[in-house]
């Protein structure tokens, strides 16, 4: 039974465009052909003109730092009140030998709360720096963008240079 292209697909199909992604990596993405996603691109009023998918990709990834950076601060903050727990004051809570509730405070956390505190607060000062280090790549990564994009318009005009009349579906 043949395939055919519903209303997820096409949900689907505009969830992609607006993430910026191509043309062709939506079809990888959906299993289906270049053909039918622009097909059905161009029935759902979707163009893949390189310069808006750019822009919403660009668009994407300033979105996408900012959350990391608003992570990276939540992680950091985790990290300075878990050091400050493990400085601190610690109350211990259990029972007397006739079973009442006994607490006795302690100037700083017994050894195990004290290495669980260090633990956590080195993971999550472990993940605030990988998020640093994403973002502190990123420029190498535009270069390299750049780079392919201007590699893919001359293969795209080679390709026409060619007589290929639809270099574009598989060029991009």
């Amino acid at each position: 039974m043949a395939r055919t292209f519903d209303a997820e697909d096409a949900e689907t199909l505009r969830q992609l465009h607006a993430d910026g992604v191509s043309r062709n990596g939506i079809a990888r993405q959906m299993g289906w052909s270049v053909g039918t996603i622009t097909n059905h691109a161009q029935h759902l009023g979707l163009s893949f003109d390189r310069e808006g998918v750019r822009a919403a990709s660009d668009a994407r990834q300033v979105d996408l730092k900012d959350r990391r950076q608003r992570i990276q601060d939540q992680l950091l903050d985790l990290a300075e009140r878990t050091i400050g727990r493990a400085q601190s004051a610690y109350t211990l809570t259990g029972f007397s030998h006739t079973g009442e509730i006994v607490a006795e405070v302690l100037r700083e956390p017994p050894a195990k709360e004290t290495k669980d505190l260090t633990l956590a607060a080195s993971s999550a000062l472990t993940s605030a720096l990988k998020l640093a280090q994403v973002d502190a790549g990123s420029e190498g990564r535009d270069n390299a963008r750049g780079l392919l994009a201007t590699l893919g318009d001359a293969m795209t005009a080679a390709a026409r240079d060619l007589g290929v009349s639809d270099a574009d579906e598989y060029g991009s």
